[in-house]
């Protein structure tokens, strides 16, 4: 990464109850829609383990439905095996042996879910890195750029009061020479000359 290395403590997921980033309103308002790379490939990789964990969920599901089935399957062909059903025999091995072979594959799927909660853990930690760096770095770049928008905010303020102070002037040096007017030569002639002056 090109940036400062920030060095965050993995405690701090812990600590601070950190939520899953994608998953956060926060963070998808902010960071959801970057184009930095950095934060692509980070959380494609977190999505990506969740994705994983809901696949492995579903067929761990699925194998304990089929294993069921498999189980009920069992009893049925022992009833026929006691009823000297020889067919029955070799489906009850095969049945046997399918049942067997699920449970080691629900053992390493069993395995899997245990160990992919720690690899999203690290998934989301990488993200919040990167999350923290890059919004440390466009914070920086927004508080320079804001000094000449408050500087420049500073000057208008300064020539706003005093083109309000002219306006003021003005309109008071007005009133004052329409009120003299008014009062030397009355209201009839001011009409006069307004319209010969000001149309």
């Amino acid at each position: 990464m090109p940036f400062k290395d920030i060095n965050l403590d993995y405690n701090i997921m812990a600590e601070n109850n950190i939520p899953l980033l994608v998953n956060n309103a926060e963070w998808k308002k902010i960071f959801g829609n970057s184009d930095d790379k950095y934060i692509q490939i980070a959380k494609k990789e977190l999505l990506e383990k969740l994705k994983h964990e809901r696949e492995t969920k579903n067929k761990l599901k699925n194998l304990q439905s089929k294993k069921r089935k498999e189980m009920v399957n069992i009893v049925n062909l022992s009833h026929m095996v006691n009823n000297d059903d020889k067919k029955a025999i070799k489906r009850l091995e095969n049945s046997r042996a399918e049942i067997i072979k699920m449970n080691e594959e629900t053992e390493d799927l069993k395995f899997e879910l245990d160990m992919i909660p720690s690899q999203i853990r690290k998934a989301n930690f990488e993200l919040l890195n990167i999350t923290v760096t890059i919004a440390y770095e466009d914070l920086k770049l927004k508080e320079k750029k804001l000094f000449p928008i408050n500087d420049e905010i500073s000057d208008l303020r300064i020539k706003l009061k005093k083109l309000i102070e002219d306006k003021n002037d003005y309109e008071e040096s007005i009133n004052d020479t329409y009120t003299f007017l008014h009062n030397i030569i009355g209201k009839k002639e001011i009409e006069k000359l307004d319209k010969n002056f000001f149309e």
